[in-house]
């Protein structure tokens, strides 16, 4: 089924131009005190207004509501989210499965990096994973507006249901032989899996995967941070499609 959508509250000039750009956007809030407004904030407030979007600007950073991490904010429509049960209703695309990932950082630069290699599709658990928050979408920096968000319950389910659907399901881990960057897929369309950030993946989802690659390194460190990997495991499937 489809389920609850994310992303009501998107915060950060990025973000919020993305939001502006997916017609997601209901209004925009912009802190602008004494500061000076830059021409790229000008420009998003052009963008939103060409679209009928009410800008309302906050003068005086007592009324700001929000976090003050940021001075721009948007109110959005939320995100579709999907399950498992709906994976074949959304486009098809490269795929990152995450599996009990914990760290908001690497959750947001995860998305964003699968935005700019076209992994289009992020799958997460529904539960003892990261929470998707405004934070969230302001570290994606407007990448999160580009991905379809599926919840699984059970990663074997959704290990089944991607074999299913003819992808290749590749698991990133560093205690094994095979090297990334012999891996060529002809381009079939592949599901990564990147464990959690303590434990990486367990070896009884390893023994469900089609392959177990490790990224070759120098050695100087015990192993890559996950979104790191992810990165890198996406950039390599990402040219070898081009």
């Amino acid at each position: 089924m489809i389920i609850a959508g994310i992303g009501k509250i998107v915060e950060g000039i990025n973000s919020v131009n993305s939001a502006i750009d997916s017609d997601r956007a209901e209004k925009i809030f912009i802190l602008v005190s004494d500061k000076i407004i830059s021409n790229r904030l000008e420009l998003l407030i052009e963008k939103a207004k060409s679209k009928g979007l009410i800008v309302e600007k906050i003068r005086k950073k007592e009324e700001w509501i929000f976090n003050s991490r940021h001075s721009v904010v948007a109110v959005c429509i939320p995100k579709t989210t999907y399950d498992e049960k709906t994976l074949h209703q959304i486009k098809p695309s490269n795929i990152v499965v995450l599996d009990h990932i914990q760290d908001t950082n690497n959750f947001g630069a995860i998305t964003r990096t699968a935005s700019a290699f076209d992994f289009n599709i992020v799958c997460l658990p529904k539960k003892r994973s990261v929470n998707i928050t405004e934070r969230t979408f302001g570290i994606a920096a407007g990448g999160l507006e580009n991905i379809n968000i599926v919840f699984y319950n059970s990663i074997f389910s959704l290990i089944k249901k991607l074999k299913s659907l003819e992808y290749w399901t590749v698991g990133m881990e560093m205690n094994t032989n095979d090297d990334l960057s012999k891996v060529d897929l002809n381009n079939q369309k592949v599901a990564i899996f990147i464990g959690s950030e303590e434990n990486g993946l367990s070896k009884e989802i390893q023994n469900k995967l089609d392959l177990i690659i490790k990224i070759n390194t120098n050695n100087t460190v015990e192993s890559l941070n996950a979104s790191v990997a992810a990165a890198i495991a996406m950039n390599h499937f990402f040219k070898k499609s081009s």
